[in-house]
């Protein structure tokens, strides 16, 4: 039988590692696997892994000449490795990569939605030229992924999309990494004492890319507002500028943030030791698919604080496992902090439900599972396999 040929379509070579528990299992059995995403320290680690990969000149924000060039790249991809399945993430790239896929003939096409850019409560003539665009660029699509129920609910009562095209998948993390326990502690103590913290201090973490959307501007008003009135409280952030999206923080935000004493961490690879170090997990998006960082710490054992917003608030559910506040108020997550700051015990037990509650959530073996399973329906529906 021939081997099938899958493609990964992403506007960052951070896709790369998030793909790898599902490629994976993939590869074990013997399929053939490339990425088209922009050049980036992440696409060694395909390569070494027996995995092609393409370079995309496509940017996340709208610019003509790297999107014409960009269009051209996946086209001529397409056409010469002749791919059974593309499977596209994000926005703009997922937009045009459906489109060009289905011209280009490929015999199945997948999105997955990684957090819509509207919801039922957009202005309507916002919303509608945003359902009309989906609409447009599915019409050649086999399936749509969702990992949060609130965008499925979204795309079916908009019409963007029909019912049968949506699968739900979740979003799940690597539960042997993210756990709580005996090393946890000593991770704790050895990451507090290189932040420079003492006992005493209440750390706040958050981490993503640092753009508007992600509400660390809201976040990092809020820790200082709540500094000013509990010296405990301080905030860690990790995450790198991302210069490729037009909201990207200004550097003078970070270093604003900085000076007040927000510990900017830059992009860490030991994500476990900075939950393990933490007190609170914090979130402030303003939209997400379902966020990894509120799982992650949910796994740690870590009560949690967020925007009330698409994707966080299936993750956090007050009052068992943490708080919600208002989208875009830094007010409110200032008396959030203080108040999960103030009181050890409610921390403690917000922590021990998210323990609990991750284990039977979260786990990134069962999302594989279900996109797996997409994909031999789909290869077996038009005869590939």
């Amino acid at each position: 039988m021939e081997r099938v040929r899958l493609t990964h379509v992403w506007s960052h070579d951070l896709g790369i590692p998030a793909s790898m528990p599902y490629v994976r299992p993939l590869l074990a059995r013997g399929w053939d696997i490339s990425f088209i995403c922009p050049p980036g320290e992440n696409v060694p680690a395909a390569h070494a892994l027996g995995m092609r990969t393409y370079p995309l000149a496509m940017r996340r924000d709208f610019h003509p000449p790297t999107d014409v060039i960009g269009s051209a790249q996946l086209v001529r991809c397409f056409r010469r490795d002749r791919p059974h399945i593309v499977h596209t993430h994000a926005f703009k790239t997922g937009h045009a990569a459906r489109v060009l896929a289905a011209a280009a003939g490929v015999p199945i096409v997948i999105h997955t939605v990684h957090g819509q850019p509207y919801s039922l409560e957009t202005p309507a003539l916002v919303r509608a030229a945003l359902v009309a665009i989906e609409r447009l660029v599915s019409l050649g699509v086999d399936a749509i992924l969702v990992q949060s129920d609130e965008d499925r609910r979204t795309l079916v009562e908009t019409g963007a999309i029909r019912p049968e095209l949506i699968t739900w998948i979740g979003n799940g993390i690597d539960l042997a990494r993210f756990v709580s326990g005996p090393q946890a502690e000593i991770d704790r103590r050895s990451a507090r004492a290189e932040l420079g913290l003492n006992d005493e201090e209440i750390l706040f973490l958050s981490a993503g890319r640092l753009v508007r959307e992600k509400g660390f501007v809201e976040l990092f008003d809020a820790a200082i507002r709540a500094r000013r009135e509990d010296r405990r409280v301080r905030l860690a952030v990790a995450g790198d500028i991302d210069e490729g999206k037009s909201d990207a923080l200004d550097p003078r935000v970070v270093a604003s943030a900085r000076d007040a004493g927000v510990l900017v961490l830059g992009r860490r690879a030991d994500m476990h030791r900075l939950y393990a170090a933490s007190d609170v997990v914090a979130l402030a998006s303003w939209r997400e698919g379902l966020p990894r960082v509120l799982m992650e710490g949910a796994a740690m054992g870590k009560p949690l604080l967020a925007a009330d917003a698409r994707g966080c608030r299936e993750v956090v559910r007050p009052p068992r496992n943490g708080l919600l506040v208002p989208v875009r108020d830094p007010a409110a997550l200032a008396r959030a902090m203080l108040v999960l700051a103030a009181d050890p015990a409610l921390r403690r037990s917000l922590g021990e439900a998210n323990a609990v509650e991750a284990r039977e959530r979260y786990d990134i073996d069962t999302v594989v599972a279900r996109v797996i399973a997409v994909y031999d329906r789909l290869l077996a529906v038009k005869g590939l396999v």
